[in-house]
């Protein structure tokens, strides 16, 4: 029965979502071997997931944290970095203060932006210049690192240790790293949002999850349920719907904003706007953002 219904998801997605076709002259477009995007109905609510593979490190992450010491916004940034890249989507990012200042340990590219622990966000995210994505639970007190100049069976407790956050510190500034705070919703496959400490607030939600397809395979989903919920129900849904439809085990989950800054592209394999999943806001209001590319 699931095979049916992924097909009438993707026969709904290309006669409904694909008109009219915007063309975006400076993208070729990517490999559809790699980024399957569908709408699908599951337990009466619409998911939207853009579904993609990273095996061959062909799917890419990068992320902007922050305006740069030479007072380039993010938006300036982007538009610097984007001309000739394969882009698969675009995405408002994480929390920021109210000067703009992102919340929490920020290093951007290797340039420390923030350096200051935020207690009350769980999930340590690291994009890699390979564009890879890797999230620890600062809780655990156990994050590893890699590369050559470091001790790769050392255990890093980021809250407990000046050392270790030096430490960390130093390796991300010479990896030229890339790391921001956010909510941890859901973390090797369980539940971390908890419900009485959840906000009540009601909205359309937006995750990034990454996790592992029935092949054990590393992917990358986006996914974006249509009907206004709180955090803590959008969460659980969509750990249902993941694990459930599309048989992931989600090593992580990452709340993406669509409150203030509710920015979002999302482009089809021949370099086109996609209009299934979109943002309210204009791109140039992103004070942070979270961009997949094809290479």
């Amino acid at each position: 029965m699931k095979h049916v219904i992924v097909l009438f998801s993707l026969f709904i997605l290309t006669t409904s979502f694909h008109a009219p076709k915007v063309h975006n002259t400076s993208r070729t477009g990517y490999d559809g071997n790699f980024v399957e995007i569908s709408s699908v109905k599951y337990k009466d609510e619409q998911f939207n997931v853009i579904y993609m593979k990273r095996e061959g490190n062909r799917v890419k992450a990068k992320y902007f944290a922050a305006a740069d010491f030479n007072g380039n916004n993010v938006y300036k940034r982007y538009q610097k970095w984007v001309p000739g890249k394969n882009v698969i989507l675009v995405s408002s990012g994480t929390y920021m203060d109210y000067d703009g200042i992102p919340v929490g340990l920020t290093i951007d590219n290797g340039v420390v932006v923030n350096k200051t622990l935020a207690n009350n966000f769980d999930g340590l995210v690291i994009v890699n210049v390979n564009g890879g994505i890797t999230v620890t639970n600062l809780k655990d007190g156990d994050l590893q690192l890699k590369g050559t100049d470091v001790d790769t069976t050392r255990k890093y407790d980021l809250r407990k240790s000046a050392w270790d956050m030096q430490a960390f510190i130093k390796w991300a500034v010479s990896h030229e790293a890339t790391v921001f705070q956010s909510h941890l919703l859901v973390y090797n496959n369980k539940l971390e949002i908890a419900f009485k400490n959840a906000s009540n607030a009601i909205a359309p939600r937006r995750f990034l999850a990454i996790g592992k397809d029935e092949k054990g395979k590393i992917v990358h989903a986006i996914i974006q349920s249509t009907e206004y919920a709180t955090l803590y129900n959008g969460s659980k849904k969509s750990l249902e719907f993941l694990n459930q439809f599309k048989d992931m085990e989600v090593n992580f989950m990452i709340n993406l904003d669509t409150g203030d800054q509710d920015v979002f592209k999302l482009y089809d394999r021949d370099g086109t706007y996609n209009r299934m999943i979109k943002g309210e806001k204009d791109l140039s209001v992103a004070v942070n953002l979270l961009t997949y590319y094809f290479q």
